[in-house]
């Protein structure tokens, strides 16, 4: 009886493990996520992980790009409780608060916050309808998360994969993942490497480096550019640290912040 008792324990142990291995980490590695919004042409925002901080004993990832030029949104990671937490500023004060839970099955529900973004920043509880695995462009199969408000006002669905985030902005996991509306996420690096890709509303990913100069951007380089505006639509010459349009003889355009 013992014995059998033991093995018990013995199995429990080693599922536990296996469990544990299998969790796609976010935050122990570099990452950048580029976040396509069309609205009379394509734009796509760039945002990435920029430095370690650390705060109250805890560490963070410091988030740079797009609207967290700040470095003020910082992001953490519990590993064994498979959760990722934000940390930013409001009212002069730092708070911290839930975003994701990737121990989470289906049928669980949780209390979801969009903290400073366009959604509701405090939406209530959604569940979790289903989770899917996918294999994405590294040949590894992530988890997708499907979930929906419990709320009959808030109409909003969200995708979450697991070791990335929303589908949404990182900020925003209770989000519609909408190209038409808030953004959606078009491509995700991991230290350099392409993991998701989306090319439903452009035509490639590229991994941007804020290290780099003009003359090697390291974004569509097989594109000829007809010329760079600031966000009014005013034509500039190259700047680092502030946010610059980039249009494309074919077309095309897109958004870039490039930090030195």
């Amino acid at each position: 009886m013992k014995r059998k008792i033991a093995f018990i324990f013995l199995c429990v142990f080693i599922f536990k493990n296996l469990n544990a291995q299998s969790y796609k980490q976010m935050l122990n590695h570099d990452s950048e996520w580029q976040l396509t919004v069309c609205n009379n042409g394509c734009i796509t925002d760039i945002y990435f992980t920029d430095g370690d901080t650390l705060y109250n004993n805890s560490n963070y990832k410091i988030l740079n790009g797009y609207h967290y030029i700040s470095k003020t949104f910082w992001l953490r990671e519990n590993i064994q409780e498979e959760k990722i937490y934000l940390s930013f500023m409001q009212n002069n004060q730092r708070k911290e608060v839930l975003l994701y839970d990737f121990d989470l099955q289906k049928g669980d529900s949780i209390d979801i916050k969009n903290p400073i973004s366009p959604f509701l920043s405090n939406p209530g509880f959604y569940i979790v309808d289903s989770i899917v695995s996918q294999q994405l462009n590294d040949g590894s199969f992530y988890d997708f998360f499907y979930l929906s408000s419990l709320s009959s006002m808030v109409t909003e669905s969200a995708v979450w994969i697991e070791g990335i985030g929303s589908l949404s902005l990182i900020n925003a996991p209770g989000g519609t993942p909408d190209v038409n509306g808030s953004g959606k996420l078009s491509c995700y690096f991991n230290n350099g490497n392409l993991i998701y890709s989306q090319l439903d509303s452009i035509s490639a990913c590229n991994y941007i480096n804020p290290n780099l100069d003009y003359n090697n951007l390291g974004i569509e380089q097989d594109k000829k550019i007809a010329y760079l505006t600031d966000l009014y639509g005013r034509k500039v010459e190259f700047k680092y640290n502030i946010p610059i349009l980039i249009y494309y003889v074919d077309g095309t355009v897109s958004k870039r912040i490039i930090v030195k």
